[in-house]
Formats: C-alpha cells, structure tokens, sequence
C-alpha cells in the first residue's frame, strides 16, 4: 500500500446546481496516493461523475456552484484556480478517460491527430515528434498495426479500438493523476476485461495514481486498493478494499455486495435494493439511505458522520459497527 503523500487530496467537497435545494455532492472526502487505485462506487445518479468533472472544471461555472472544500493537488486547490490553469493541468499532468469515446472522439479529426493535439498543447515538440509520440502511444495500447491506424477516423474503429485511443489520448503526457470514469460501460464483457487489464498494465509502469469510477464490484475486487462507496451524494463508506469486501459495515454496501451475481450453486433470487436513488429535489433529512434501509430506525433523521471501525476503515451509519447493534438488538 503506497505511504506518500498524497497526489490528491480532497476535504468536504460540496457541489449544488443552480435553482437546486439540496447538494448533489455534499460534505465529500477523499485522497489518493502515488501508485495507488481508489475505486468510487455507486449506482447511477450518486454523484461519481460530477465528482470527477468538478475536479477537471468540466462542469459549467454558471450551472454548478462549489459550496465548500478543497481539493488539493500539488499544493493548489484545483477548485479555485482559474480556467486557464485547469487548462493547463487538464491532458498533462491529471488526465480522464471519459465513459463514452464515440461522443469524447472529435468525428472530423484523425486519431492520430488528436493525440498529437494533447502532445503539442503540453509539450516543447514540433508535429513529427507530436506524430511519432501518438504513434508510440497507439502501440503501448496494443492497436495492432498501429502505424496504418495513425490516419483512421474514429467511425473505422471498434468501440474497444476507440477506448484504447482515449487510454492512449489520457496517458501521451504521462500525468501523476488519471481519472478514469465508467471506461468499460459500453463495451462487451471480452473487451471489458481487456480494457481494465491495459489499463492497470500500463498504471503499473508509470506509478500514475488512479480514479476509477464505477458501478461493477468485479472491477473493483480486481484492482482497487481502496474504496470509495457513495450514495446520494456522500460517502457512506470508504476504506481498504479487503475490509470493503470482507466486512462491509454499511446497509448500501451490504446492499451492493448481495446484489452481485456469483458463479457457484445460489439459491432464491438475488437480492435487491428496494427504491431508487433519490431525486435532488427530493433528498431525505438526515441520512438519505433511510428511506431503503432495511435497518433505519430512531436516530435516523440525523446525519451520520463516518466512524472510525478499523484501520482506515471508516461507514457513516448510526448502527456501526453493525455485529454490535445487532448483538444490542437481540440482547
């Protein structure tokens, strides 16, 4: 487990839309080390993707408001610098590989013009070295016959061919944090394996920290170091990925655990998460699980802080740790 400092560093980061009453991100914290893979998870509308384009600054200044935090990389607070700082950071030294490459991709460009772009807009290179350095990165990203692909548009590739372009893209400048959001929703099961096996080959070699957002618990238990679990906007829970999985303490994660399809004899059905997430005009008081959670209960109307239940291993629930309460309960 890396010991440095961390690469990113964010403290009760809270985000509103305009004309919203309640935060779509609220009170979030969370850090990521050299080396290192932090995996946040959640089901769709739990704010994972706002979360990352905030610390991009890809979302418009005058439809989402930062209502507290910071978030600090390299002694800066990405939240407050200015456009043209973020300009400077964003596909140099924090890069994103975004869910959907078909709509990332510029249609009219090359492939291997748009890697050049990233290379030229960073770095002291002429267009023969931008070219040379793309066509480097297509063959790091196993594109077979990466040198005919060069000059392809991003329509004559397959989906997994274009998202090993964006991996290419978000690596040219060899960035200290990748972030990488939902990178294998679109692509089958094969390809998925694929993508997610390059991308942590290639993490690896570099060192490079990493963000991966995403809903699949299989891709978490491969390569995550550490978790992240939000729902409605906050962390309920966050720790190693061994504790994550081995002791789940709060009802969502549990939730989410129990949901998964496994491989040997099951008997019934799976089990399942009564209800959605709630809209952002119509968050809960208190904790916004109560409304799902098979174990709310007095108390509940309050806000949970997250607690301190093992080494680095922290659940914002009332009733952790839960072998406790339950032990209270029957008691």
């Amino acid at each position: 487990m890396p010991t440095e400092a961390p690469v990113l560093e964010v403290q009760d980061l809270s985000l509103r839309f305009k004309g919203a009453p309640a935060n779509i991100v609220d009170g979030l914290s969370f850090a990521v080390r050299p080396g290192e893979t932090l995996c946040i998870v959640g089901e769709s509308g739990c704010g994972k993707s706002v979360t990352a384009l905030s610390l991009m600054g890809l979302l418009p200044r005058g439809v989402a408001r930062v209502m507290s935090g910071t978030a600090t990389f390299a002694g800066q607070d990405l939240l407050a610098l200015p456009e043209r700082a973020l300009a400077d950071l964003r596909g140099d030294r924090i890069s994103m590989i975004f869910q959907e490459p078909m709509t990332s991709l510029n249609p009219s460009y090359r492939i291997g013009d748009q890697i050049s772009e990233i290379v030229l807009r960073h770095r002291p290179v002429n267009r023969v070295q931008a070219r040379a350095r793309a066509l480097e990165m297509l063959e790091r990203v196993k594109i077979p016959a990466a040198s005919s692909r060069l000059d392809d548009y991003p329509h004559e590739l397959s989906g997994g061919m274009r998202q090993r372009v964006m991996i290419a893209m978000a690596l040219a400048n060899d960035p200290v944090l990748l972030i990488a959001d939902e990178p294998t929703t679109a692509l089958d099961v094969t390809i998925q394996a694929q993508i997610i096996d390059l991308i942590e080959d290639l993490q690896k070699e570099s060192g490079t920290a990493l963000i991966m957002i995403t809903h699949d618990l299989g891709v978490v238990a491969e390569i995550a170091d550490r978790v992240c679990v939000m729902y409605a906007g906050r962390a309920v829970e966050e720790g190693p990925v061994a504790a994550i999985f081995d002791d789940p303490q709060h009802p969502y994660t549990i939730g989410l655990m129990s949901s998964v399809p496994s491989v040997g004899p099951r008997s019934g059905r799976l089990a399942t998460i009564g209800g959605m997430v709630p809209a952002i005009d119509n968050m809960p008081s208190g904790c916004r699980f109560t409304p799902r959670c098979p174990f709310a209960g007095t108390g509940c109307e309050t806000t949970p802080a997250l607690v301190e239940l093992g080494p680095s291993h922290r659940a914002a629930c009332h009733y952790a740790p839960l072998e406790r309460a339950f032990a209270e309960a029957a008691g």
